[in-house]
């Protein structure tokens, strides 16, 4: 993969997303020069207008950005893409309806591929078609690489290296960060991932039995039951269920350990955390989205006119970029386990848990910012760190994927900080 023109190439330059990536991946293109990359969509102008853009906010010139055009739904653009990178970072959504073609043009063309995406559908199809072809194939294919859902995966992952003993169950908390200042929205985009994973979430039991054909160890004891809504002490904020992908991704993480690497998996659960108003209207909103979605009019309606029905939080031309400097994310997660290690990870501790710990992970903006310091650092540990990533390559989640390289400190040097609560 040496010959390669390109070490990176952002697909999807162009999208909202797509634009704070591109100007991550040229901050570090000037502090590494040797670093090749390319910008890639579908519409040359727009390629050209991201470039200016990328441009007059990072006040870089970006001499060595290339422009490629390319369009995911065109079999023979992707491929020749593909064959001129070595990691491809994947921004085009739904990853529902363009994610998989992007993965098996990856695949066969030698490629390794990062995206951003929350979509578990997506996600664990990619993992039961592609993971023993991407395997032959010598490249990782590695999903969920933003916001959703390194802190979650990595953070759970860092919990169980600094417990005492063996973690039973890990409870995260997902909210801002108390010095937070800004506005938080979301783009378009995101909605409509949710709106179709919702619609389609009955497909996923029927994924899952063919994917996850090895049950894994029963514990012999449940974590506290929630209702709800409840407060946590860990957190010190009101919290409700949170449905993104942080569940979904950590257990294929743990699963993936468990069988490759003989470590004992944990319990997961996540949470939204909020003062208590907007707990209860975020309840309140939740039953209003969940119904909206059962019916097809409702839920074009709900696609049709995403500002009026979330009261300005998700708008289509996403936010403002100067609402979203001062924001800062927060994930607290809490492991409840024992002061020993059992020898055997399919045995049961037969007392109940004694020890709690406590981690958090605090970075800059999620959505924009922080995804693109995550997707790029992700990309870079594979262009840098290959021989330490499992296997010769798979499909793979991010804890399973990086847990032995540095993209932990990588994130740290970034600005994103994992850290033990005393």
């Amino acid at each position: 993969m040496t010959d390669r023109q390109y070490d990176l190439v952002v697909l999807g330059a162009t999208g909202y997303t797509g634009q704070y990536v591109a100007e991550e991946v040229g901050r570090l293109g000037e502090k590494q020069p040797g670093l090749k990359y390319a910008f890639a969509g579908r519409n040359k102008e727009k390629l050209a207008l991201a470039l200016e853009t990328a441009r007059a906010n990072t006040g870089l010139d970006l001499a060595k950005a290339d422009l490629l055009v390319v369009n995911v739904n065109d079999e023979e653009s992707l491929q020749k893409m593909v064959a001129q990178t070595k990691v491809v970072i994947n921004c085009v959504g739904p990853y529902r309806y363009y994610g998989l073609k992007v993965v098996k043009a990856c695949v066969e063309g030698g490629a390794n591929h990062v995206d951003i995406s929350g979509e578990p559908q997506y996600l664990e199809q990619a993992q039961l078609e592609y993971s023993e072809a991407a395997q032959k194939a010598g490249v990782h294919i590695v999903g969920s690489c933003g916001f959703d859902s390194i802190p979650a995966d990595l953070g759970t992952s860092f919990l169980q290296e600094i417990f005492p003993g063996d973690v039973n169950s890990v409870e995260a908390v997902v909210t801002m960060d108390d010095n937070s200042k800004g506005k938080a929205s979301i783009n378009f985009t995101t909605m409509e991932c949710a709106v179709l994973g919702l619609t389609h979430s009955k497909e996923l039991k029927g994924l899952r039995k063919k994917l996850f054909t090895n049950p894994l160890p029963k514990p012999a004891f449940k974590p506290e039951p929630r209702g709800k809504m409840f407060y946590s002490e860990e957190s010190k904020r009101w919290c409700v269920p949170n449905m993104a992908s942080d569940r979904s991704v950590v257990m294929r993480s743990q699963r993936l350990m468990y069988e490759k690497d003989n470590d004992r998996p944990t319990q997961f659960q996540v949470y939204f955390g909020m003062s208590r108003v907007n707990a209860i209207m975020s309840i309140l909103f939740g039953i209003l989205f969940y119904v909206m979605t059962l019916m097809t009019f409702t839920r074009n309606l709900l696609l049709k006119y995403p500002e009026f029905f979330t009261g300005g939080v998700v708008t289509r031309s996403g936010p403002r970029r100067s609402d979203l400097t001062g924001l800062k994310f927060l994930v607290v997660l809490t492991g409840h386990g024992w002061d020993k290690k059992l020898e055997d990870p399919a045995q049961q501790h037969t007392e109940p848990p004694n020890t709690t710990r406590t981690v958090q992970v605090k970075g800059p903006d999620p959505g924009y910012f922080g995804t693109a310091i995550l997707i790029t650092q992700s990309a870079m540990t594979i262009l840098e760190e290959k021989e330490k990533l499992p296997q010769e390559g798979g499909v793979f989640p991010p804890a399973a994927a990086f847990r032995k390289t540095s993209l932990r400190q990588r994130l740290e040097n970034k600005g994103i900080h994992f850290t033990v609560v005393e």
